[in-house]
């Protein structure tokens, strides 16, 4: 099972604010659609326009098993809000179980914190311990600060999908990035 890690103190605050990062709860699910529906009404920086599941869906079928050998969803959480979260899949086909699939989404309020670093830092623990030797993600290209995350982990450019979203504001390109968590082998 995966542990809960504090961070996230800000310097000018009078008191100190922490928030935890941890595998998600099924308690996490109402605020958790909260924060995942105010990012997809932003419309820029995730692939879905709409969040059709409900609280019921999050509570029992996506946070129950937060922290499995096939995936983990982690939240980074302050108090008993869901202010950042990041599921990593590992892929189902046998020739690519060796790779897992991140999706990353952070409220607006707290990026540029500290948020997606400790999610990172989190999800790459999880693929240490269940031996996922790479991770795989698609990225906006305007998306500068998912992208300098992104590269602060090591995580380099494999191509680029063009068009490959089709949104209500138009076709987006995505960069396909992974990150070798092993010595990067050789065809």
């Amino acid at each position: 099972m995966g542990t809960s890690t504090e961070a996230g103190s800000r310097s000018g605050d009078t008191a100190p604010r922490a928030f935890v990062v941890r595998p998600a709860e099924p308690k996490d699910a109402a605020s958790f659609l909260e924060m995942w529906r105010a990012v997809i009404a932003e419309r820029t920086h995730v692939r879905t326009e709409r969040a059709p599941q409900s609280v019921r869906f999050y509570r029992r079928r996506y946070f129950r098993r937060s922290w499995s050998d096939d995936q983990a969803s982690i939240v980074a959480v302050l108090g008993d809000r869901v202010i950042g979260h990041l599921n990593v899949s590992r892929e189902d086909s046998p020739v690519t179980r060796h790779v897992a699939s991140i999706g990353m989404a952070v409220t607006s309020d707290w990026r540029g914190k500290g948020v997606g670093s400790a999610l990172m830092s989190e999800a790459i623990r999880w693929c240490h311990q269940f031996g996922v030797e790479k991770l795989a993600l698609s990225v906006y290209p305007d998306n500068q600060a998912a992208l300098a995350l992104y590269r602060k982990f090591g995580f380099q450019e494999e191509g680029r999908l063009t068009g490959h979203s089709k949104k209500s504001i138009g076709y987006r390109d995505e960069i396909v990035m992974g990150l070798w968590l092993i010595e990067r082998p050789h065809p």
